[in-house]
């Protein structure tokens, strides 16, 4: 549930421009159940896995974006680190950003030292994104076995391989605290998070809230990093409400 209300006029959704971001080693199928869900008259996708640096992911965002009026970011996991980035760079263009299954607190010192053992691994050819061990650290009990969420998940693996998950991890590590200059930005921002989620923790995320710029933390039960293949009627409905002109 949200940390808060938020205001609507009846239901109807914003006429802006939605940029919507995907995570690590994802493309559109990790937004597919939502938007079957999510009316909207101007969607637009960045397929950050054609990038292979950051500048290519902040270009792509860029691309997308609107020049006329400004945009609604909407940013899964590394897709968050991305829009949070592009909007604290170009405040003006952005009418909101939300932030689903990311800590905008970057990453520790522990999280930076896994990622270059995992790189360390890649190049070496010693691991594999279709590893079960790795797919089961994103994906909640009940929905291991499920072939719209672990299936998916495998699918997308498999499809853009260990050379995506090389790029994105080398061209987003490290990341930065950006929470001091979200407390001050021009547009509100929200959090998504999954109470069951490893990768970003609600108990961390619920402390981070109160801190940021007009800021609504909205909670997804029974879920863990890969919410939005796990539950994605909550997720539709919490973006209705963030949308809503």
């Amino acid at each position: 549930m949200p940390a808060k209300c938020v205001r609507n006029n009846g239901g109807r959704v914003t006429h802006a421009p939605v940029l919507f971001l995907p995570g690590t080693l994802c493309d559109e199928r990790i937004w597919l159940p939502v938007w079957r869900l999510l009316p909207l008259t101007d969607r637009r996708y960045v397929p950050l896995q054609w990038a292979t640096s950051l500048d290519d992911m902040l270009a792509l965002t860029g691309d997308r974006a609107d020049n006329q009026q400004k945009v609604h970011l909407v940013g899964y996991s590394m897709g968050g680190y991305i829009a949070a980035l592009w909007a604290l760079r170009y405040p003006e263009k952005v009418a909101s950003l939300t932030l689903i299954g990311y800590n905008p607190e970057g990453l520790g010192s522990q999280e930076i030292k896994q990622r270059s053992q995992l790189v360390t691994m890649l190049n070496k050819g010693q691991f594999t994104p279709q590893n079960p061990a790795y797919i089961n650290r994103f994906v909640h009990p009940d929905f291991i076995e499920a072939p719209q969420v672990a299936g998916v998940m495998t699918q997308m693996a498999d499809d853009l391989g260990a050379s995506t998950l090389l790029a994105h991890t080398q061209s987003t590590t490290p990341r930065p605290d950006m929470v001091p200059e979200l407390r001050q930005a021009s547009f509100a921002v929200n959090l998504i998070a999954a109470r069951q989620d490893a990768i970003a923790r609600y108990d961390l995320l619920s402390a981070i809230a109160p801190n940021l710029h007009n800021c609504t933390l909205y909670s997804v039960e029974d879920a863990a990093h890969m919410m939005l293949l796990e539950r994605p009627e909550d997720m539709a409905g919490y973006l209705k409400q963030i949308l809503t002109a």
